[in-house]
């Protein structure tokens, strides 16, 4: 259900009427950032984009984009922006284009940084945080875990994230785990 809401709530964004070429500059929250990474190889000219979409920036919706060298799109995450932050005003623009400069900034390591999956932890690791999971098996998560693939953790909401690695074999971006509150 959630996954639709956000389709519609972009959707109706990207679908909105653009203001008149005479209204005044600033009144809307069309803002993006974006940053070159080394995701799918250790030389890749990848990019991360965090954008914001809307009329204002109290009703945004953000989208946080993975982009090949090509400029493919590999990953995408889209959510209102009260969802993710929670700004002192949530009207201003420079509190959202911090947010997408932070969005856009996150690390690239490998799921060696994932938290281990013990033999005798049934449910996961503790790292994961209380609603934690992975749909794979313990083993499966540990060999991916292993095999040092690129990693990115990107926040989904104000408490959850998802980390996400890209196996250059399959060239496949799939979700490692996520975690949060």
């Amino acid at each position: 259900m959630r996954v639709l809401l956000f389709a519609i709530a972009v959707m109706a964004v990207a679908c909105s009427p653009k203001p008149p070429a005479d209204a005044p500059t600033g009144a809307d929250c069309n803002h993006a950032v974006s940053r070159t990474v080394s995701f799918t190889a250790t030389d890749a000219q990848d990019t991360i984009e965090a954008r914001s979409l809307g009329s204002s920036c109290e009703t945004a919706v953000v989208v946080w984009t993975l982009r090949d060298a090509a400029g493919k799109p590999l990953w995408t995450h889209a959510a209102p922006y009260a969802w993710l932050s929670t700004p002192t005003d949530p009207r201003s623009v420079a509190e959202v284009q911090t947010f997408l400069e932070r969005w856009a900034g996150v690390a690239v390591d490998d799921t060696s940084a994932s938290p281990a999956w013990a033999l005798d932890s049934p449910g996961g690791p503790e790292g994961w945080g209380a609603s934690g999971g992975s749909m794979f098996s313990r083993d499966t998560y540990e060999t991916i875990r292993a095999a040092r693939l690129p990693r990115v953790c990107v926040p989904t909401t104000a408490e959850r994230y998802q980390c996400i690695f890209y196996d250059a074999q399959s060239e496949a971006v799939d979700v490692h785990f996520s975690g949060g509150a």
